[in-house]
């Protein structure tokens, strides 16, 4: 975090932004794009910080890192029936996708409220390039999702074992890579991986952001 930029923020109970004991500068007067991408990780560490410390939920699942950790660990867990069981469906959509011109594959997972168990997952959704534009196939759920992984097309053909198990889990790490570089920190060395993490082309690796 370049501390020519610091900030206190103030949330409230439900999460949203009251203000800044301390404000230098605020996202919409700047012509310079540096102090607003510096501003919005001010925020999103504040968010995490009070979230960790306080009894305010104010982390969707998906971009809280432990939720996802948490995942990362059931996945590790599943022996070859669990993950056939889970991810044949999301494995033959990427192998078979709906559509052409696909950018990535999308798969929302739900724990349950020990987030020790895969209870279910959603439908594979196929994100793909039409007309200059990313689109989807269609989707909906009833609940927030504790996780989702994207998976572009494959290189190489595999069975749906462990070999697809853990591009699973590396895209997960690569998702927390990203929400670590998010609040302008450095991640743990496990998750200073390469590959496709958040679909935000905003992110800027740590090192990046420290020049």
């Amino acid at each position: 975090m370049d501390d020519r930029y610091t900030n206190r923020v103030l949330f409230d109970r439900d999460g949203e932004l009251i203000g800044h004991v301390h404000e230098r500068f605020t996202e919409a007067t700047q012509t310079d794009p540096e102090p607003s991408r510096i501003l919005k990780r001010v925020q999103f560490r504040a968010r995490n910080e009070a979230h960790r410390q306080t009894e305010a939920d104010l982390l969707l699942p998906v971009l809280d890192w432990a939720v996802v950790e948490d995942t990362i660990a059931v996945l590790e867990s599943f022996d070859v029936p669990q993950i056939m069981e889970h991810f044949e469906d999301f494995y033959r959509a990427i192998q078979n996708p709906p559509v052409e011109n696909v950018a990535y594959t999308a798969l929302f997972l739900f724990l349950n409220d020990g987030r020790d168990e895969l209870v279910r997952q959603s439908d594979p959704v196929t994100f793909y390039h039409e007309n200059d534009d990313l689109t989807h196939t269609e989707f909906s759920f009833e609940q927030e999702p504790d996780a989702y992984v994207t998976i572009p097309p494959l290189e190489e053909i595999f069975a749906c074992d462990k070999r697809f198990r853990d591009p699973i889990v590396h895209q997960l790490k690569c998702r927390i890579r990203d929400l670590h570089y998010m609040q302008g920190c450095q991640p743990p060395e496990k998750y200073r991986v390469e590959g496709l993490g958040l679909n935000d082309s905003e992110i800027v690796c740590f090192n990046e952001q420290a020049k």
